[in-house]
């Protein structure tokens, strides 16, 4: 039963990475973390991530933007590295606890932000791969991903500010998150905290991601990116407050 319901979270979750570019460690997480656990689920899901990553990268590789790319690598695998090592250390509770926070207060600004724009969502398109806060990014996405799995907004936002969008968006979104996965990958074997005794849900997960992501990706034309998002930001809210509540009990007794 625990695979199953797994499972089902996998494929819904790495749908909506082929829909809109992001999102699925930020639903995932919270969905299987009852089942195996916070630190797990953090380790699990960065290692899937390699894949929907990949996938979406090989479909958009062509709008790769290499100055934004190596910009924002350039803080954000050292900082994976050094968010790795941390993450081994620090205590459970508040890992979930800065996830629920993250999460709440990026799903409220955003659903804010949906809820009030009439028409569909609006992209810049000029690009501007020059700021400096590509770097400053770069560096706090790289440190929350290694510690929570679920720092997609980060890169979203700074996406959005230097003038990505749709395709592009989801191309370069992918470029980054595929790097930054391979860099942590090691740390998992190498200091041994990888779960092995989840090793059968890990190799399913594989063909589900791809399914997943691939029916994602087929429907990203017919759903209305607007709708589609209010929905999950509603629906991660509400995830948001279970992990700051169940994490606050978890450190206060």
């Amino acid at each position: 039963m625990i695979i199953y319901l797994s499972l089902i979270a996998i494929f819904f979750s790495s749908m909506v990475y082929g829909v809109i570019g992001f999102g699925d460690a930020l639903i995932l997480i919270p969905i299987i973390t009852p089942i195996i656990g916070i630190k797990n689920a953090v380790i699990l899901v960065n290692l899937w991530g390699i894949l929907t990553a990949l996938l979406n990268f090989i479909k958009y590789r062509e709008l790769l933007d290499k100055g934004y790319f190596i910009r924002f690598l350039a803080l954000g695998i050292p900082a994976t590295i050094f968010g790795t090592f941390l993450f081994i250390e620090i205590k459970l509770e508040w890992i979930e606890l800065i996830l629920g926070a993250f999460i709440l207060g990026y799903s409220a600004i955003k659903l804010n932000e949906y809820l009030k724009k009439k028409d569909d969502i609006e992209f810049e398109k000029r690009l501007n791969s020059t700021s400096p806060l590509i770097i400053a990014g770069g560096f706090s996405y790289g440190l929350l991903t290694a510690l929570i799995s679920a720092a997609g907004p980060i890169n979203v936002a700074m996406l959005e500010k230097t003038g990505h969008y749709r395709e592009n968006f989801i191309g370069n979104f992918a470029a980054i998150g595929f790097s930054l996965s391979i860099a942590r990958t090691p740390f998992y074997f190498i200091t041994n905290i990888f779960p092995y005794e989840l090793l059968i849900l890990f190799l399913l997960g594989f063909p589900i991601i791809f399914l997943g992501t691939k029916f994602g990706q087929k429907v990203t034309p017919k759903i209305p990116v607007k709708k589609f998002q209010v929905i999950v930001f509603c629906f991660l809210i509400v995830i948001g407050l279970k992990s700051i509540i169940t994490s606050g009990i978890g450190l206060i007794f």
